[in-house]
């Protein structure tokens, strides 16, 4: 596969919660055949990666580690980080639409929820697990 099918590939079995960028696959890909877990060849002008038999090695190593065969996509995460890895899923899908479907104006409208949200999450983490946040508050009340 070369690196975009690659990036589809992994959305579409994780089912949207993991879409890695390319400028996060390609540097990966080339890490990997550095070590010799990929190799590359040029194919239709682009470049196709294959598991070698190190990585394939690699591979069983890691499914032997966590003692099944389930892919980390398998799982949809459970707990704080899961729940929030969904919210934001979320999130990413509707500004995706604002930004391909909406006006100019909604668009700004989008940005300033985003900014404001970004300001309540700092404010939350700014905040002393045992002590109230009045921003944490204003995020779970509205």
């Amino acid at each position: 596969m070369h690196g975009y099918e690659l990036i589809t590939e992994m959305s579409e079995r994780s089912g949207g919660r993991w879409e890695p960028s390319p400028g996060t696959i390609y540097p990966a890909l080339n890490r990997m055949e550095e070590r010799g877990l990929v190799e590359a060849e040029e194919v239709d002008g682009k470049r196709r990666f294959t598991l070698t038999a190190d990585g394939e090695s690699r591979v069983a190593e890691m499914r032997d580690a966590r003692g099944d065969d389930a892919a980390p996509w398998d799982e949809p995460g459970t707990g704080r980080r899961g729940d929030l890895r969904g919210h934001v899923a979320e999130l990413v899908g509707q500004a995706r639409q604002i930004g391909k479907f909406g006006t100019p104006e909604q668009a700004d409208a989008a940005g300033k929820v985003l900014d404001d949200a970004k300001r309540q999450l700092y404010a939350i983490l700014a905040t002393a697990p045992d002590e109230p946040s009045s921003e944490g508050d204003a995020v779970t009340d509205g």
